[in-house]
């Protein structure tokens, strides 16, 4: 049976606060701090209480920490996120040794309070994640067999995700798009290979990431993508120039395009010489994702539909081509005032 006491806590900065003791056959099970010696006494009475009811209902006492949740649901998961492990690990190290009936809404803003700094959508990713890990948690707690208790509602349901604008479109200007590609030459190798790629081909860089030498049909001028984003398969056009700048680096079987000289299976990262790259050329704000936004923007200046695009960059609805309307909007006033301009004069 659960009892408990509250201890009185001086800090060192003289201010008094109150740890509540959960024990049981006199052994320490868990505790918390309080502002107010009341709010303590709250905590400790409703634990104790909760505790007695579950029992009277042959409900078992939650003994499942995070970080063994973790281990089961990353046996389980079968998605494609490449990011999927380092935000597991990234929670597991916030919440490891934490047990699911202690994981509440408050717990999981306060861990995600060091996000808010960072991007909505960076904040609304790690929660996502841990969303997915509890929701496995409630999954087995329905199972008829579990001999444990895990959890029956997720605690992220009332931790509200962060507002994003999907709307931003960066490209680069006349004069930044030579810098770029002169910074890049000069660093050479496979890098200037990857940004001439995703700079005319429009491919995330998880997708340049995975492909392989089996994938690209040199004859008819294409990179079949595999693993895309959207779940299917895609065949992108690779232009005749970027195809040989490929043809220097050819090589026989299923290699990666871009390995790592670490581990051949694994993608090189090039972080560091993407930072050299745009510190050389002077620009500032630019992702290597909006080489994705450039290739676009370039479509649309030179009049391709909203529609061609959308197939260029292998969306599945229009929907998302909608950022660059105003691009091809602009090219078709100019065309306009142009020929008009010629014909008509008053």
């Amino acid at each position: 049976m659960l009892n408990f006491h509250i201890r009185k806590v001086t800090l060192q900065n003289g201010d008094t606060r109150y740890r509540t003791i959960i024990t049981k056959s006199g052994k320490s099970t868990k505790s918390k701090t309080f502002r107010r010696k009341s709010d303590a006494k709250t905590w400790g009475s409703r634990t104790v209480l909760e505790s007695q009811e579950n029992e009277a209902k042959g409900i078992k006492p939650c003994t499942i920490t995070f970080s063994r949740l973790t281990d089961e649901y990353m046996h389980w998961w079968t998605g494609k996120d490449h990011d999927r492990v380092r935000l597991v690990l990234w929670w597991e190290n916030q919440l490891g040794k934490i047990l699911l009936s202690e994981i509440t809404p408050e717990l999981i803003r306060e861990k995600l309070k060091v996000k808010k700094s960072k991007a909505p959508a960076t904040y609304n990713k790690h929660l996502a994640v841990i969303s997915a890990i509890l929701d496995y948690a409630t999954l087995q707690q329905e199972e008829d067999d579990i001999t444990e208790q895990y959890i029956d509602e997720n605690p992220c349901k009332r931790v509200r995700s962060l507002k994003v604008s999907n709307k931003r479109v960066r490209y680069l200007s006349d004069e930044e798009k030579p810098r770029l590609l002169k910074s890049a030459k000069i660093i050479g190798g496979r890098f200037y290979l990857k940004v001439l790629m995703a700079l005319t081909t429009g491919m995330r860089k998880g997708e340049l990431e995975k492909l392989r030498w089996n994938d690209i049909d040199f004859e008819r001028g294409l990179a079949l993508l595999h693993d895309t984003k959207n779940g299917t398969s895609r065949h992108t056009p690779v232009p005749d120039v970027i195809m040989g700048e490929v043809k220097k680096y050819r090589e026989i079987g299923n290699s990666l395009l871009f390995p790592s000289t670490v581990n051949p299976e694994k993608p090189f990262d090039y972080k560091k010489q993407w930072a050299n790259c745009l510190k050389s050329a002077n620009i500032q704000d630019f992702r290597w994702h909006d080489m994705r936004h450039d290739t676009a923007s370039t479509l649309a200046r030179d009049g391709k539909t909203l529609k061609e695009i959308s197939e260029v960059l292998g969306h599945k609805s229009l929907a998302s081509t909608d950022r660059y309307t105003h691009l091809c909007t602009e090219h078709k006033s100019q065309l306009l005032n142009d020929t008009m301009n010629k014909a008509i004069s008053l």
